[in-house]
C-alpha cells in the first residue's frame, strides 16, 4: 500500500481520467455536489483552554484586511513537486484524497496585511499587522475509489511560508497546519514596483559544530522600475487572466479528460490544503495528531489590481535548513512567467479535517 501510494502522481495514474468514462464522471467530481465534509469523530472535542486572553491563538474565522499582495509565477520541476506532496499531504492513510501537482509552476506570493478574528469574543481584541512570503502549489485532489482514483477538486498547497510576526506563526500552525517559519524582510517601498528580500535564522550546512545564524534565503527584483500600470476593472477580469495562465501550464502528461477537468474546476472555489501535525511528547519521532486539513480562503473585497509590465528575477539560495530549491524544483536564479499585484480583503474560514 505504501509503495503504491508514492507513485500516484505519475503518467499511468492519470490514464484513469481519459476517455468517455473519465470525462463523464467529471460533472460529479468537480465538487459542486460532493464537497469535502468533516471526518467523523469518535469523541466530543475538548474545549481549548486559553485563560480568556486571546493570545497567541485567535478563534476563527479570520479576516485578512487591506492585503497588499504581489504574486509571481515561476517554472518548477513537477517531479520535485510530486515528491513533496507524497512526503507530506499523501502520508495520511485515512484521507480520502491523494494530492498531485496540477501544473509545472509555483506561485511566489508577497503580502502585507492586517489580521483579526471574526469570532464574537476575539473580534474585540483588534488587528495584528503581518507580512508573509510564501510559495503556493496548485494540486488536484484525486478521490480514492474501488476502481482507482478520479479528480475531485483543486486545492492550493502552501508548503513553505515565512512570516515576521510570532502570533501569526502560532495561530497558523495550531489551527490549520500552516508550515509557517520566522523570517525578517526587506520590504518594498511600493508594492506596485516590488523589490524584497527574506532572511532566516538557518544553516547553510548541517554539522554538529554549526551554529545557526542569519542567512539570506531569497531576493526578488526587476531590472528597472515599473513604467506602466495596467489595472483590472474588477476581480472577474483579474481572475480570468490569472487562471488562464495557470491552465496554460497544466502539466504535459495529463490526459484530455484531466485538461477538461482543470479548465472547469479552476473557475470554482479553490481551498487551501495543509498537513497538520503535532509531535508526541512521549516519543517525538511520532505524531500525537496528524491529519489533512482544507480551509476556504475567499476574497471578500476587491479594491484594485493589475499585471506588472515586466518580468521579475528570483534569486533563491540553498540552505540545508530551508531546502526550498530542492523541495519545489526551482533554480537558484530564474525569471517569472507572470507577475501581478492586488489590493483585496480575504476571509479564511473554518477548516475541515479530510
Amino acid at each position: 500500500m505504501g509503495n503504491e501510494k508514492q507513485h500516484l502522481g505519475r503518467r499511468d495514474f492519470f490514464k484513469l481520467t481519459g476517455g468517455v468514462a473519465g470525462i463523464a464522471a467529471l460533472s460529479y467530481f468537480l465538487g459542486l455536489r460532493d464537497r469535502p465534509s468533516p471526518a467523523s469523530r469518535d469523541h466530543v472535542p475538548e474545549v481549548y483552554v486559553d485563560n480568556d486572553q486571546g493570545f497567541p491563538v485567535f478563534r476563527g474565522p479570520y479576516l485578512q484586511k487591506n492585503v497588499k499582495l504581489a504574486a509571481f509565477l515561476f517554472r518548477a520541476d513537477v517531479t520535485a513537486l510530486t515528491g513533496l506532496c507524497d512526503r507530506t499531504l499523501n502520508t495520511v492513510d485515512a484521507c480520502p484524497y491523494v494530492y498531485v501537482p496540477m501544473t509545472s509552476t509555483v506561485l511566489l506570493v508577497y503580502a502585507d496585511m492586517l489580521v483579526s478574528s471574526l469570532d464574537e469574543r476575539d473580534a474585540r481584541i483588534g488587528s495584528i499587522p503581518e507580512t508573509e512570503i510564501g510559495f503556493w502549489v496548485l494540486t488536484v485532489a484525486m478521490k480514492k475509489t474501488q476502481n482507482g482514483h478520479t479528480p475531485h477538486h483543486l486545492a492550493w498547497f502552501l508548503p513553505h511560508l515565512l512570516v515576521d510576526e510570532s502570533n501569526s506563526m502560532v495561530t497558523g500552525r495550531e489551527v490549520y497546519g500552516f508550515n509557517k517559519q520566522a523570517g525578517q524582510f526587506q520590504k518594498p517601498g511600493d508594492l506596485k514596483s516590488p523589490r524584497f528580500a527574506a532572511d532566516v535564522l538557518g544553516f547553510r550546512k548541517f554539522d554538529p559544530a554549526s551554529v545557526a545564524q542569519p542567512e539570506r534565503l531569497l531576493e526578488l527584483g526587476a531590472a528597472a522600475a515599473e513604467s506602466t500600470r495596467s489595472q483590472w476593472m474588477d476581480w472577474g477580469a483579474a481572475r480570468t487572466q490569472l487562471l488562464a495562465e495557470m491552465i496554460a501550464n497544466v502539466r504535459a502528461d495529463f490526459s484530455g479528460g484531466m485538461l477538461e477537468f482543470a479548465a472547469r474546476a479552476i473557475t470554482n472555489h479553490i481551498p487551501l490544503v495543509f498537513l497538520k501535525q503535532f509531535r508526541d511528547s512521549a516519543n517525538s519521532k511520532n505524531a500525537c495528531y496528524k491529519a489533512v486539513i482544507e480551509a476556504p480562503l475567499k476574497i471578500s473585497k476587491y479594491s484594485d489590481g493589475g499585471p506588472f509590465s515586466q518580468s521579475y528575477q528570483l534569486k533563491l539560495n540553498s540552505l540545508e535548513s530551508h531546502p526550498y530549491l530542492e523541495n519545489l524544483g526551482l533554480k537558484g536564479e530564474q525569471t517569472s512567467k507572470l507577475a501581478a499585484w492586488l489590493n483585496v480583503d480575504f476571509i479564511l474560514d473554518h477548516g475541515v479535517e479530510m
